[in-house]
């Protein structure tokens, strides 16, 4: 019986630790508005960008400051904001959790149709955009500005308390694209063809401006764009280079989605983990993998007697994403762990419109849904992680070593294992090398690199660990 009765204990205790960073036990304060950067939006009007930020008043701030949460807005990169009702309360409950959460602004907006295109079905006349390409442009600059945001974030983790080794970033919609972007995507590579120079547009057609642009967030005369269409830059952008590492631990996507693949090229042993929350009969986001706005365009057609909306990208959704990540062609180990959360709702379009309780595109129960995420999250939560970011104290560290160090050509790495994943990055968080078989004492040419200051991450099964690498030629 007493054995009986320990056991209750233990697993109680068990309990109870597990609801830290789950349950919403803390008080909270909040500052609104602070600028984090400013960058040009699509025609070429520089925006201010912003964020609100909440954390705890009445916790125990851990060793190593509390976990970080960036919380993205949706609207098709059209609409939305940071007062969106979901975002406050997501925003709210997990300060109310115990990390610091920021919800950001960040540009919007892209160049629409010149074509005369007209269906009297409520936002199908603002979805005809110039061509595709402006979708896929409209979500790499909300990667880069949330990257800009997370590194603000980063370079004020004293102000406000923030562990860098504890990041998690999530969204709903437009935001958990950008959500996806912000943790994956993070080597040039991958940056897409349509987000480099291209021809420019012709006008919106002014048909467009009365229901599309004006009153919007970027509302502005139509003879006043920039209809020229630049090289997008880096895939980090140019906000808030920062002198500090960081770890981003996790990935909420709310029926969200992925434009191209982010996972086979850059996977490593501390690839962050993945939350997909999906509705199968979603009229927005594809469930699998169609053009975005596929059901809603369907629908319009089919009932509304419209034409087809031009120049939409694929994308995958969530269920799609699950099946890429599960046939990737990598070891297991490398792989992001994904909670996947798919509901069997199956409402057609019209029973959408007559009944939005059965709505594809939103949430099925917004508590169960965070509460889960948030399980996800705390599940990687260690409060003694910013050691192994620690340049001269990790245990880690301590068996590694980098040499020459300063550098002029060349350096190689002497450590306690066979292989790890290497990657080296620049001051803006930009990755710049990458390596996922290094071997011990392999050789590393940077040759090429500024001289500068670069930090070397290394990711092994043995844990991860951050190195400052001094660049200088003789």
């Amino acid at each position: 019986m007493k054995k009986f009765s320990l056991l209750i204990v233990i697993v109680f205790a068990s309990y109870l630790n597990a609801q830290d960073y789950v349950d919403t036990t803390f008080t909270i304060t909040t500052e609104t508005d602070v600028i984090y950067g400013s960058a040009e939006n699509f025609a070429g009007v520089q925006k201010t960008l912003e964020m609100d930020i909440s954390y705890p008043t009445n916790d125990v701030v851990p060793d190593c400051g509390r976990p970080l949460a960036l919380i993205v807005h949706g609207g098709a990169w059209a609409v939305g904001s940071k007062e969106d009702a979901t975002i406050i309360r997501m925003r709210e409950d997990f300060a109310k959790r115990g990390y610091v959460t920021a919800a950001i602004n960040y540009r919007l907006g892209y160049f629409y149709t010149d074509l005369d295109k007209n269906c009297n079905i409520a936002g199908w006349n603002c979805l005809n955009l110039s061509d595709s390409s402006e979708w896929i442009r409209a979500w790499y600059r909300g990667v880069q500005d949330a990257k800009g945001a997370l590194r603000y974030l980063i370079e004020n983790q004293s102000t406000y308390e923030i562990d860098p080794s504890n990041v998690f970033v999530f969204g709903e919609s437009a935001g958990a694209y950008i959500s996806i972007g912000v943790a994956y995507l993070d080597v040039e590579s991958e940056k897409p063809e349509s987000c480099f120079e291209l021809n420019s547009v012709n006008p919106p057609h002014q048909n467009l401006y009365s229901d599309c642009i004006q009153g919007s967030s970027f509302d502005m005369p139509i003879g006043n764009m920039n209809l020229s269409r630049s090289d997008l830059g880096s895939v980090n952008g140019t906000l808030n280079p920062i002198s500090q590492p960081y770890i981003i631990k996790g990935v909420g996507s709310f029926y969200g989605g992925l434009f191209s693949d982010l996972f086979s090229s850059k996977a490593s042993f501390d690839t962050p983990k993945l939350y997909l929350y999906h509705q199968p009969n979603d009229l927005i986001v594809p469930f699998n993998y169609n053009r975005i706005f596929a059901g809603f365009n369907t629908c319009s057609v089919n009932q509304g007697g419209c034409a087809q909306i031009n120049d939409r990208p694929f994308s995958w959704g969530g269920s799609g994403i699950e099946n890429m990540v599960d046939t990737l062609n990598i070891g297991s180990n490398y792989k992001p762990e994904i909670r996947a959360e798919f509901t069997s709702n199956n409402a057609d379009c019209l029973q959408q419109i007559f009944d939005p309780s059965t709505g594809g595109h939103q949430f099925d129960s917004y508590w169960n849904r965070t509460v889960s995420l948030a399980d996800f999250f705390a599940q990687d939560i260690g409060i003694n992680d910013c050691e192994s970011l620690s340049i001269s104290n990790s245990a880690v560290n301590r068996n590694i070593v980098l040499y020459p160090n300063p550098i002029d050509q060349f350096f190689q790495i002497e450590m306690n294992m066979e292989e790890a994943a290497v990657e080296i990055y620049d001051l803006k968080g930009k990755v710049i090398f990458s390596d996922l078989s290094y071997s011990n004492n392999q050789q590393i040419q940077i040759g090429n690199f500024e001289n500068g200051v670069y930090y070397v991450k290394i990711a092994s099964s043995n844990g991860t660990s951050i190195h400052k690498l001094i660049k200088a030629n003789k």
